[in-house]
Formats: C-alpha cells, sequence, structure tokens
C-alpha cells in the first residue's frame, strides 16, 4: 500500500496511508491548495519542490505554525489576517516570583503568552479577568500556594516553529518537583547532539510555568540560563521542591 509523508500539528513529518489536502511551503511558513497557481509557478521556477510539505487538514496546518496562503485560499487568508490584528486580552496574576503578565487571544479562548514583566501589556490589549484568562490566573494561585501541581488550561503559544513546538511538547511532560537537562531532551527528539538548539528553543517558550522550562537544567546539575533570570529559575524550583533554597 502507498504512504505518504504528511506533517504533524507538531511539525514533525509522519506516514500516512492517505494523501495530503493541502501543501505548504516550510521556509515562507504558508499552506494552500495542491493546485495553487502560485506554488505551480515556484515549482515551474525550481527549487520549490525541496521545500514542500503537505497537511492532512487546515487545522493540522495552523497549529504547526502556517498561515493561509493569499492567492489560492483568500477567504482563509482574510480570516487570519482579521484574526491576526485583533487586539489580545490579558490579566495579571501574583506567584512566587512576583506578579506575571497572562495573555491570551483574542477570543479569550487559549492562554497565548506568559510574561515575566507584569507591565509588559501588548498593544491595545484589554484587561479580562473572567474565561480563560480567570482560570489561569487561578490555576497559577493554586500552584503559587503549594494546592496545584499541572495545570490543565487550553493553550496557544503566540509564536514558534516546529522544532521548538516540539521541544515545548516534550518539555510539558515534565513533572512537578523533577529536573531534566537539554541533553536528554536532545536524546528524545532522536538529536543527541543538538543540546544546544534544544537550549535555545528552551529559552524562547512563552508559556513559562504552564510549560515548565524552568525544570530543564545543564548535564551537571547547573542551573544555566533562564528567560525569566537565574533567581526567578532558582525560586521556581525550591518552591516545587526540586532544589534547597538557597
Amino acid at each position: 500500500m502507498k504512504t505518504y509523508t504528511l506533517i504533524g500539528a507538531d511539525g514533525v513529518p509522519r506516514a500516512s496511508q492517505t494523501p495530503g489536502t493541502l501543501g505548504g511551503h516550510r521556509p515562507g511558513r504558508i499552506y494552500g491548495r495542491l493546485d495553487c497557481p502560485g506554488a505551480a509557478q515556484a515549482i515551474a521556477r525550481g527549487g520549490y519542490v525541496t521545500h514542500r510539505v503537505f497537511f492532512a487538514d487546515e487545522p493540522t496546518a495552523v497549529a504547526a505554525g502556517y498561515r493561509p496562503c493569499a492567492r489560492c485560499l483568500p477567504t482563509e487568508y482574510r480570516r487570519w489576517k482579521e484574526r491576526r490584528d485583533m487586539p489580545s486580552t490579558h490579566t495579571t496574576v501574583e506567584i512566587p516570583i512576583g506578579a506575571v503578565l497572562l495573555v491570551a487571544d483574542p477570543e479569550g479562548e487559549a492562554l497565548q503568552e506568559i510574561r515575566f514583566d507584569a507591565t509588559d501589556v501588548p498593544p491595545g490589549s484589554r484587561r479580562v479577568d473572567s474565561g480563560v484568562l480567570g482560570e489561569a490566573a487561578r490555576q497559577l494561585r493554586d500552584y503559587a500556594s503549594g494546592d496545584r501541581t499541572a495545570f490543565s488550561l487550553p493553550l496557544r503559544p503566540a509564536f514558534g516553529g516546529p522544532f521548538e513546538r516540539r521541544v515545548w511538547a516534550l518539555v510539558a511532560e515534565i513533572p512537578y518537583g523533577a529536573t531534566t537537562s537539554y541533553g536528554a531532551l536532545a536524546a528524545r527528539l532522536d538529536a543527541p547532539g543538538a543540546a544546544r538548539a534544544v537550549g535555545a528553543a528552551n529559552g524562547r517558550n512563552p508559556l513559562p510555568i504552564v510549560v515548565p522550562c524552568h525544570r530543564v537544567i545543564g548535564a551537571r546539575g547547573a542551573l544555566t540560563g533562564y528567560a525569566g533570570g537565574l533567581d526567578h529559575k532558582r525560586t521556581l524550583l525550591a518552591h516545587e521542591g526540586a532544589l534547597l533554597p538557597a
């Protein structure tokens, strides 16, 4: 039986017994119909095919971080652009490292970012203390009080390429009170030489604490870098009992 290689929501190629319904251009992060005239012209010019990927459906392409083609999917592109241009929503919450900013998508359906600077509000964003933001704040307060060790929230990272999202998916599995190393994560990705790339992806995590990038440390136990600063990383690990307080 013939098999096809499709890109999953995590950006990872997988074998499928059914062909993809949409094509995509990896460097441009654009998806479109298989008969897209723009793609056909690019293929004729040469070099496009090596960067072409395929998706089972539109939700998978969007989840993998691709946007619709303005030429062959004009309606989907207009919706994407309108949604991108809508202002986000936000709230703040106090946790063991101080106040942090929570940012949700414009519809208030999913958490997009957690910013260490609670004053770093996106332009045009409006404060909302209910819905997904209210629930996220409640769960983080429970975490701060020691009553919660795992989060259950709809997440839609504000950014991130396929490799980064694969790293974040593994980071999200690290349990409360435990740590792992960059090298161990690289090995799980079948890329044992990519510890540095894993570290870079970990540092770009837009949803710290909920996706616990503070639980990733150096191979010899060194705390190494953290977007929020090593003091915050040390505080969070100590709060979870994974590190003795300094």
